[in-house]
């Protein structure tokens, strides 16, 4: 196969044999290349085609921001989960997880760890799923040499379970109205059109899905909150904040649910993001 297109020394992008784009990751496949060359079939490490072209798009942009290591155990901790669970994922997993196991190293490098306030609720509701997700960890562990903690093992099992909800019809129905709403209070206050293809609303997004999914399935929350991170967050992000405020008032009168400190925290720093973008 020839380069169509170079994204860095590892990853280039060519055609298959049926005439689709596919994406080529490997230890320095492209390395000198230009497009046109052939490349080393022996130095292919992973392939991937998605189907969707929109998370297509996204998974290429994804490529520019995280490692090829990131990608590569990402691709090996999905492959693991659909042999142990045996159901089909969503391909947007290939772009949420091998995203957040990139920030999760990243924190966990700099001393942070994020602390899983539904890590009970992970557990007892998706046993099968945190238990595949036990497995991720130790595999990142031993990859990176870090300790990420069984709290990253929730996540990532919340991960899992994200990429399941396509099963569920009337879940799926309610939670994509949820995050229609969601989306338009933000939109209107930022004055501002979502570009919903971009990196970060797909975060803001998944986020939300993450978010709506406690709402819907009614799992009690029992996020500890930090009153110190939340008035940091209030005062250095206070247009976000202000935004944040609109959602709560919004999810509290139709659906019965009050947001939580930690929950506005995360919430605030997705509309930060989003508000940075614009900017």
């Amino acid at each position: 196969m020839v380069i169509k297109q170079l994204i860095n020394n590892n990853i280039a992008i060519s055609i298959d044999a049926q005439g689709d784009e596919i994406i080529l990751i490997g230890k320095g496949l492209a390395f000198g290349k230009k497009k046109g060359d052939e490349i080393d079939d022996l130095k292919v490490e992973k392939r991937f085609y998605l189907e969707d072209k929109g998370l297509y798009s996204k998974f290429k942009k994804l490529l520019q921001e995280v490692s090829i290591d990131d990608i590569n155990i990402a691709d090996d901790i999905i492959s693991l989960a659909k042999r142990k669970l045996k159901k089909d994922l969503n391909e947007s997993i290939y772009i949420s997880l091998p995203d957040h196991i990139s920030l999760a190293i990243s924190r966990t490098k700099n001393g942070l760890k994020a602390k899983n306030g539904l890590l009970w609720e992970i557990k007892k509701l998706y046993r099968e799923e945190y238990e595949v997700a036990q497995i991720a960890v130790q595999m990142i562990n031993e990859k990176f040499n870090i300790d990420l903690g069984e709290d990253e093992a929730g996540f990532i099992a919340f991960h899992f379970v994200n990429a399941e909800l396509n099963s569920g019809m009337n879940t799926i129905t309610k939670i994509t109205r949820f995050i229609k709403e969601i989306l338009s209070i933000v939109s209107y206050q930022l004055n501002m059109q979502i570009d919903e293809e971009s990196l970060n609303a797909f975060r803001f997004i998944t986020h939300l899905k993450f978010f709506a999914q406690r709402i819907f399935l009614e799992e009690q929350n029992d996020v500890m909150d930090d009153p110190f991170l939340y008035e940091v967050v209030k005062e250095r992000y206070s247009k976000a904040f202000i935004i944040t405020q609109k959602v709560k008032d919004h999810i509290s009168k139709h659906y019965s649910y009050q947001l939580m400190d930690m929950e506005a925290i995360y919430l605030t720093v997705h509309i930060q993001r989003l508000l940075e973008r614009k900017n």
